[in-house]
């Protein structure tokens, strides 16, 4: 079977096909984020600017792991009221409990540096 294509059809075919790799190489590129952001939650980013000190980090009462020294980390929280703190653990201190209201779609940033 011999199989014809006009110019015009080559060109639509060729197009659909560069529309979909495009289309597919941005998905990709979107979806390889660590992570997507849900619009119904808030972040608390979290700080650790001691020297030394590794603190960890208590939400709600609930052991949320560990932040090294010179060191970030984003957590995702339901909106309200929240009641935290970076205890340290190796050697300092950490800093006192605090508490946040987690707004969705925001950030809320705070450091420790003891």
């Amino acid at each position: 079977m011999k199989l014809f294509y006009t110019k015009t059809a080559l060109r639509v075919l060729i197009g659909t096909l560069l529309t979909l790799l495009l289309f597919s190489a941005g998905t990709l590129a979107f979806t390889g984020c660590d992570e997507i952001l849900d619009p119904t939650m808030g972040t608390l980013r979290l700080t650790n600017e001691s020297l030394s000190t590794v603190q960890r980090i208590m939400i709600d009462g609930v052991n949320y792991g560990t932040i090294d020294p010179d060191e970030s980390k984003d957590i995702s929280l339901a909106p309200g009221t929240h009641v935290f703190q970076q205890v340290g653990i190796s050697g300092g201190g950490g800093c006192s409990e605090a508490s946040v209201i987690i707004v969705a779609g925001r950030t809320s940033a705070f450091s420790c540096s003891n």
